[in-house]
């Protein structure tokens, strides 16, 4: 399966993303979106990469996988050859960044097996959180299971 990548400027991207991924919503701030594209062009994918939501981490020099999804009839290894796709992008556009940061959800079952085809590798997992964004009234927080932190170098 030939996958390609495409920048997107427009936040329809963000829209596209919402409606499908399991926690219904893209966090704001994206630095770069890409729609995923298969062999004839249609859109299968997208993702978005923004800076690290740990505040303790490198702003500048970090960027994290922040939602990706990929439709279900995507043939296998879609979404690894898609992240290497969008780290050979950002190694030519945005040379400053020297790492990713993304979490795979232990809630949603995610074992992380598209971050260890490309390469990632685990650096521990966050602690299973009490309260979320959910203290402000228009958002919920759909997901405080423990998540797995994966990083890789460009």
């Amino acid at each position: 399966m030939v996958v390609k990548v495409e920048l997107s400027r427009s936040t329809e991207l963000d829209r596209w993303l919402a409606e499908r991924h399991y926690l219904k919503s893209t966090p704001p701030g994206a630095q770069l979106r890409l729609w995923i594209l298969d062999e004839a062009g249609s859109r299968i994918g997208a993702m978005m990469w923004g800076r690290p939501t740990a505040r303790s981490l490198d702003q500048m020099t970090l960027l994290e996988l922040t939602r990706m999804y990929l439709v279900d009839e995507t043939e296998p290894n879609a979404e690894s050859r898609a992240i290497s796709l969008a780290r050979k992008h950002i190694r030519k556009h945005l040379p400053s960044i020297k790492g990713f940061i993304s979490y795979s959800s232990s809630g949603q079952g995610h074992e992380g097996t598209i971050y260890r085809a490309d390469g990632w590798f685990t650096v521990g997992q966050t602690r299973r959180r009490k309260d979320g964004w959910s203290s402000r009234a228009e958002r919920a927080e759909r997901d405080l299971s423990p998540k797995t932190r994966w990083v890789r170098s460009p």
